[in-house]
């Protein structure tokens, strides 16, 4: 089963990816899938990206240089098109586009698909949102939280969870707890973790991926039947997104 598939994904959905483990890959992956598929995906971030991500797009074009006609150029010569603000001349990191650079986006292109990652975790596989994020559109239709199933077992600290004090808060433990499938679903079910400002009306799915791990299948099982016992989540999917068959399980109420 493809991503795209698992997830249900319309050709004209708005989707926001949120947490960590495996979010940007997932983003890039179903960019491609819509394209093969012979739809048309923008790429985008109301963030930041690393440089290094900028490279997996086939194209990209600058915030300042994004008209109908230059996104509408690319999109006709591959079928996705990654849309960023500017870079840093030291990180090669990029700034992450307007709210309303957004918005013209989805008026320009009503039928494409736009994927946005609406958060940042530090290259780390668990996280909880800081008061600022996620910066998720109005327009978003569908939001996507990513955990990545190697944070089992590990302690909630800064070395292996984006913003572990906000993690403990929301999920009730201490910290230097070891992450368990209980702790992983209450946050990311909860209106200020996984679900934070997910619009009215959108749906919410989570991915817990590189479930693939010979460690890791029972307790991200454990966490998608906790989460589907949980108002609001839609679907759970077990990944490996960036092997040839990204879905191992898909779940839903």
């Amino acid at each position: 089963m493809r991503l795209a598939e698992a997830l249900d994904l319309r050709q004209d959905d708005v989707v926001a990816l949120v947490g960590g483990g495996g979010k940007t890959t997932a983003m890039f992956r179903l960019a491609r899938e819509v394209a093969d598929k012979g739809g048309r995906a923008i790429t985008t971030t109301t963030t930041r990206i690393f440089g290094a991500q900028i490279a997996l797009a086939p194209a990209h074009v600058m915030a300042a240089d994004a008209t109908r006609a230059t996104i509408a150029a690319a999109l006709d010569a591959h079928g996705h098109v990654l849309v960023i603000g500017a870079t840093e001349p030291g990180s090669g990191k990029a700034e992450g586009v307007s709210l309303e650079l957004f918005g013209r986006l989805r008026a320009w292109f009503p039928a494409a698909c736009i994927l946005n990652e609406a958060d940042g975790s530090r290259m780390l596989p668990f996280k909880a949102p800081a008061a600022h994020e996620p910066v998720i559109p109005a327009e978003t239709t569908l939001v996507v939280a990513v955990v990545g199933a190697d944070i089992f077992g590990r302690p909630l600290d800064a070395e292996h969870v984006h913003r572990p004090e906000l993690v403990g808060a929301l999920a009730g433990v201490p910290l230097g707890t070891a992450i368990t499938p209980e702790i992983v679903a209450r946050v990311l079910a909860h209106p200020e973790g996984g679900r934070k400002r997910v619009p009215a009306g959108a749906r919410f799915v989570v991915i817990v991926n590189k479930a693939d791990r010979a460690d890791a299948r029972m307790p991200a099982r454990e966490t998608a039947e906790r989460l589907l016992e949980e108002p609001g989540v839609d679907a759970v999917l077990l990944t490996a997104v960036r092997a040839e068959e990204p879905v191992l399980e898909r779940s839903t109420r």
